[in-house]
């Protein structure tokens, strides 16, 4: 079968892993779909901390919430930089650890509650931690799920899938954070300005899309007074274009940190070769050491890798951005996921698994499900 657009747009250019069939599935988010961080193979929540220690320890749960708004909150309801381990879905109930460095004259609080998140004291570190993985439960809604149960069945027999990278780093409703990481990697600060904030896609809201036509339009004043308050990152860059009239300096006050954007370029590159060798990774009798590297320079690359390179036109120095002090590293990482501990309840209709730090619940179910990832993202 051949991938939704979708994938082909992020790179997953091949076939599925296993010749199956679309099955009708969707997931009622953010209910449906859990996540709980792995601390040295254990739930987050059973994490114990130490009576002192240099780090203050909190459980982070949250739902509805993207990773970089809930940080904001959370930073100034703790007045300190707050550290954490991995950027959890915002689509999602989510439960991580985060941690604080201590000062001497830190005032710590045992609870905090808001209406999209909730952080509780759990004790203190003088080590950081051992990220393992992340737990997920996920309630589907489909007409075939005796179906569903046949193909996790068949999974767990061999329970290792392509480590592609999944659909949120790319942008689950928008799927174009990679191609901004590629316009900034260009300092073609002006497209990558233009992409974050216009481009409508039909999976918007009409609201969100009438707001990005008036910016299209030249209408920043109108726009900026109707964004709503959870799209801080085209608010502040829309004002900031307003205040410096320069798309370098509206890009250099991002709220987003800019590295996130290149990172997603570099990942859509490891997309795209690991789908190129796919047929030949397949068969391989050790996919626990099967790793992929996508360098930061074109000598470094093999023949697949320099074909990818020429096409996107990746020069010399592309991957280094000085004037946002980044210079990104070669990518390293496993061309397999193994699924840990996968299991289906038929009475609930859930399916639960564990998958090592990085890699995406949302790979799995595109082998399932097949289709428009939009209905499972």
């Amino acid at each position: 079968m051949i991938p939704h657009e979708i994938d082909i747009a992020l790179g997953m250019e091949r076939y599925y892993y296993e010749d199956w069939n679309e099955i009708d599935g969707t997931i009622e988010r953010p209910n449906g779909f859990k996540v709980v961080e792995e601390i040295d193979f254990k739930p987050a929540q059973e994490w114990k901390g130490e009576e002192k220690g240099k780090y203050a320890v909190y459980l982070l749960t949250k739902w509805g919430i993207d990773h970089f708004s809930v940080l904001s909150e959370i930073q100034k309801v703790l007045h300190s930089k707050v550290n954490y381990m991995g950027i959890k879905d915002a689509s999602a109930i989510t439960s991580q650890l985060v941690y604080i460095t201590l000062t001497k004259k830190q005032e710590l609080i045992n609870e905090y509650k808001s209406n999209s998140f909730i952080l509780k004291f759990l004790g203190y570190s003088s080590m950081k931690f051992n990220h393992t993985g992340n737990i997920f439960e996920i309630s589907l809604s489909t007409s075939n799920f005796d179906l569903v149960v046949e193909r996790v069945r068949q999974i767990e027999k061999n329970p290792y899938l392509p480590a592609f990278i999944g659909y949120q780093r790319f942008g689950t409703r928008r799927p174009v954070t990679h191609l901004i990481g590629k316009y900034l990697l260009k300092r073609d600060w002006e497209k990558a300005f233009y992409l974050i904030l216009t481009y409508p896609f039909l999976s918007e809201s009409k609201e969100i899309i009438e707001i990005r036509k008036l910016i299209i339009k030249g209408d920043f004043n109108e726009a900026v007074r109707l964004i709503p308050s959870k799209f801080k990152q085209e608010k502040l860059l829309l004002k900031n274009y307003m205040k410096f009239n320069s798309y370098y300096l509206a890009l250099k006050n991002s709220f987003i940190p800019i590295s996130l954007y290149l990172d997603a370029y570099q990942s859509y590159l490891f997309n795209m070769y690991l789908s190129r060798r796919l047929d030949k990774y397949k068969n391989s009798d050790d996919k626990d050491n099967l790793f992929i590297r996508i360098p930061i320079y074109f000598n470094d690359c093999d023949d697949i890798c320099k074909e990818i390179y020429l096409n996107e036109e990746i020069e010399k120095n592309f991957f280094k951005l000085p004037e946002f002090k980044i210079s990104l590293k070669s990518l390293n990482r496993k061309a397999f996921m193994n699924i840990r501990n996968l299991k289906i309840n038929e009475e609930t209709r859930t399916i639960s698994f564990v998958l090592d730090r990085g890699m995406y619940a949302t790979v799995l179910l595109r082998e399932i499900l097949r289709g428009d990832p939009r209905k499972f993202t």
